[in-house]
């Protein structure tokens, strides 16, 4: 009797190989975890594991169904679902296509992507890492004041480019002592996103326009930001 009930026990505690094959069907969780990534894609947020854990039921269930949700959002939709990181436990949409031109964002959202757009360029040409107090006197010199309402890019930018740039991963802050003695400075570099959606390439061709320059006058801007991601 004893070895009966050890042998029951012991099949209740695997797994049968059917519960853990992916699911390649479209059922009601697979529709459910797909339109939350899609309902939370514009915002640009990371999605959290335990958010789409919650709309599968459990992480087994969303285990065999993220690779179909994957794939339906590539194929059907054009979006990349990406880990964020292992530590993390989250993702980030980016488009399949990038955008490439201003012209493929629509009138509202043209500011914050221009305002984007300079500080991934600045950042770019300081060496893929800026102190933010440098980066403020950049655009201050262009006359956008980070504490101040502005015509075209609107009120709260410093909110926009610490808080939504941040969330959004296009940014990742860092912070920075050199000794006990000395004040911590925060720094800017691309994000995960960035990294995802633009290409050093685009950042070349955009400050060559901007500053008048030949594309080759950035060339070594362009080695130093591709050794750096070699390099991670």
């Amino acid at each position: 009797m004893a070895s009966t009930s050890r042998a029951r026990r012991s099949q209740n505690a695997i797994p049968s190989q059917e519960a853990q094959q992916p699911v390649d069907v479209v059922d009601a969780k697979v529709r459910a975890i797909l339109n939350y990534i899609l309902d939370h894609t514009a915002q640009k947020i990371p999605i959290k594991d335990k958010d789409l854990i919650a709309v599968a039921g459990d992480k087994s269930e969303l285990k065999k169904r993220l690779p179909l949700v994957t794939n339906l959002l590539a194929e059907t939709f054009g979006i990349i679902l990406t880990p964020l990181d292992a530590t993390t436990k989250t993702f980030i949409c980016t488009a399949e296509e990038p955008v490439a031109s201003i012209h493929d964002v629509t009138p509202a959202q043209r500011p914050q992507f221009t305002l984007l757009y300079i500080i991934l360029m600045y950042i770019f040409l300081r060496g893929n890492r800026i102190e933010d107090s440098k980066l403020y006197v950049m655009l201050e010199m262009l006359n956008t004041y980070p504490d101040e309402e502005q015509g075209y890019f609107g009120p709260n930018l410093r909110k926009q480019i610490e808080e939504t740039f941040v969330k959004q991963q296009y940014l990742k802050r860092e912070r920075s002592q050199l000794s006990a003695y000395d004040d911590s400075k925060t720094f800017f570099l691309w994000g995960p996103r960035a990294k995802a959606e633009f290409t050093f390439e685009q950042m070349v061709q955009f400050a060559s326009k901007l500053l008048n320059q030949h594309p080759k006058v950035f060339g070594h801007h362009l080695s130093m930001a591709q050794e750096g991601v070699n390099a991670e």
